[in-house]
């Protein structure tokens, strides 16, 4: 008697994982504002006064990382679930995915702008 157990991978659960992968959009609105307090929040606890109105590098570095890294949350798990859904033969899941990775990618990029030209 075996006590291993297998976990189903039917091609049923793909559009359900699909769904999941876009279900992972609406958590983008709440990774935003999360991220937003919580940088913000670093960025006043960190307190370095700002130097011709630009505070020191360190500082938005180490506020901008943990915001970065909440606001990627739904691309990962919309990722996730696109991987899944793949793996079961549906490769539905990663437009909202390639979608939310490029949200991702512009988020950082304009952040990075915002530095440097700002």
């Amino acid at each position: 008697m075996s006590a291993t157990t297998t976990l189903s991978t039917t091609a049923h659960d793909g559009p359900k994982d699909v769904r999941n992968a876009w279900l992972c959009l609406l958590l983008l609105p709440v990774a935003t504002v999360g991220a937003f307090v919580v940088g913000e929040w670093l960025a006043s606890v960190l307190g370095d006064p700002a130097v011709d109105g630009r505070p020191a590098l360190w500082v938005v570095v180490a506020s901008a990382a943990p915001a970065l890294a909440l606001n990627a949350v739904p691309a990962a798990l919309a990722s996730w679930f696109a991987q899944r859904a793949s793996r079961r033969g549906d490769a539905r899941g990663w437009v909202p995915a390639g979608l939310l990775i490029a949200v991702m990618v512009g988020v950082v990029v304009l952040n990075a702008a915002a530095y440097v030209l700002g």
